[in-house]
């Protein structure tokens, strides 16, 4: 579980293309920003408003703010007691005791998230819950994802050396990507993470190898981090692994100082879309940037 949570850490932020600060892309006339919210019940609502208020103030702000991470978490993660145990094998049909009611309370819940996911889905920004491929304990881990389809056909296109080995080229659907990469062999899957959360090809080429080197030599390789502020916490969040004692590049200023610049950005609106409990009135926050947009 340890493992699966670090990676939950290293891996939340890779891609090598760092593009202007603010997202160019304008909606069309017939296209809305969250166009399913208020079909929701009002329960899938508070779940929504909750999602867009986490991703805001996260590391998914340079997703949907910017055009820094190709891909982002929203910090969801998700645990419900699907997996197979040790007592179960390879093949099985009676996995999962349907009729429990634990289960359709599970169900259920999978049921408003699938709705709320598919409710604030728009253009080229997919939000989506992905299921990990390990299991721990009988218990299926799942994780809340935010991608952005245009900057993935550009990262696939930059990165075609590399992606083209499982046919994806610009194009490619995101969930048929992530669940590729998640069930493939685990330094593929470190460095398809690294490119596809927005980590630049060094921070990506380190981690791949360090890992290599401690398979071999079974010693932890030692590094640092380069940390990038979000609106909760000034570290921990957007955060890639690097050298020890490293010194940070070009790149790595570039992405700093675009993302502190959307950042501000972000601090300055958010004052104003604060309600008098001091809740963040989320939804309006971003329809309001984005159509207000040049």
């Amino acid at each position: 579980m340890k493992h699966i949570i670090y990676f939950a850490i290293i891996l939340i932020t890779f891609g090598c293309k760092v593009s202007p600060v603010a997202t160019t892309q304008q909606p069309s006339q017939a296209e809305e920003v969250f166009p399913g919210y208020e079909d929701l019940s009002a329960s899938d609502r508070l779940r929504a408003d909750s999602l867009i208020a986490f991703a805001l103030d996260h590391e998914a702000l340079y997703s949907l703010m910017a055009d820094i991470k190709p891909i982002s978490s929203i910090g969801f993660s998700l645990s419900y007691p699907l997996g197979k145990d040790s007592t179960q094998r390879d093949g099985q049909h009676e996995v999962v005791s349907v009729y429990a009611d634990s289960v359709q309370t599970v169900i259920n819940d999978l049921e408003s998230w699938y709705r709320v996911l598919d409710a604030l889905s728009f253009g080229d920004y997919q939000f989506m819950l992905m299921p990990f491929r390990q299991v721990w304990d009988g218990k299926r881990n799942m994780q809340v994802l935010l991608c952005r389809a245009d900057l993935i056909d550009e990262l696939l296109e930059e990165q075609t050396s590399f992606f083209a080995q499982w046919g994806f080229v610009p194009g490619t659907d995101p969930a048929v990507l992530l669940t590729t990469i998640e069930f493939e062999e685990k330094h593929d899957r470190f460095r398809s993470y690294g490119y596809l959360f927005g980590y630049p090809r060094h921070a990506v080429d380190f981690f791949v190898e360090a890992s290599l080197q401690q398979e071999e030599t079974g010693e932890f390789v030692s590094r640092d981090f380069f940390q990038i502020p979000v609106f909760a916490k000034e570290r921990g969040y957007f955060t890639y692994a690097v050298p020890k004692d490293y010194e940070a590049t070009a790149l790595d200023s570039l992405i700093y100082n675009n993302a502190q610049e959307v950042l501000e950005e972000y601090r300055r609106l958010r004052t104003d879309y604060l309600d008098e409990e001091g809740k963040l009135e989320s939804i309006e926050l971003y329809r309001d940037w984005w159509y207000n947009q040049k």
